[in-house]
C-alpha cells in the first residue's frame, strides 16, 4: 500500500495522524506501507545528496560518483537509506533523530578528508555547493530488484 502524498513531509517522514486515518480499525488486514525508494541508489540520488550539499574538493569533503564501488561507502549508504525508510515510517520524531544520529554523524565520516573517497580529487564548481556527482550502477548491482 502506497502511503497519500499529503501524509509525507519534504523527507519523506509519514505523518502519524494522516496514517492513523487510514489503518484505525485495519490494524491486522492493512498491509505494510511500502518503502518511499525502491534501493540505497534512488535513494541518494533522490533524497540524500539533494540534501547534503557540501563544498567538494581541497578543504571540502570528498566523494566518488561511483560510490558502489568503494565497499565501505557502499555498505554504509545502503544501511543508511534502510534505517532511514524505518525511520519515516515511525513518523517525524524518528525521522529527526534519524538524520540527527545516522545520516549527518555517518555522511560526514563518508566524505571527510580521510573518508573512503579520500583519493579521488576531481573538484566539481567549489564556489557553490551542489549535489556530489553520481553514476548509475551496473543494472547487476541490484538483483533485489529485479532489475
Amino acid at each position: 500500500m502506497k502511503l497519500p502524498d499529503d501524509a509525507a513531509d519534504d523527507f519523506g517522514a509519514v505523518d502519524d495522524q494522516a496514517t492513523e486515518e487510514v489503518t484505525t480499525g485495519q490494524e491486522d488486514a492493512a498491509p505494510k506501507p511500502e518503502f518511499q525508494f525502491a534501493d540505497a541508489e534512488q535513494w541518494l540520488h533522490g533524497l540524500a545528496l539533494p540534501h547534503y550539499l557540501r563544498k567538494l574538493g581541497g578543504d571540502g569533503h570528498r566523494w566518488a560518483p561511483n560510490w558502489y564501488d568503494y565497499p565501505e561507502a557502499d555498505t554504509l549508504i545502503q544501511l543508511l537509506w534502510e534505517v532511514w525508510e524505518q525511520s519515516r515510517l515511525a513518523g517525524a520524531k524518528a525521522t529527526l533523530d534519524y538524520f540527527r544520529d545516522h545520516f549527518y554523524p555517518l555522511m560526514n565520516v563518508l566524505t571527510s578528508e580521510d573518508g573512503p573517497f579520500h583519493a579521488y580529487d576531481k573538484t566539481m564548481h567549489p564556489e557553490l555547493p551542489e549535489p556530489f556527482p553520481v553514476y548509475y550502477a551496473p543494472r547487476q548491482h541490484f538483483p533485489q530488484t529485479g532489475s
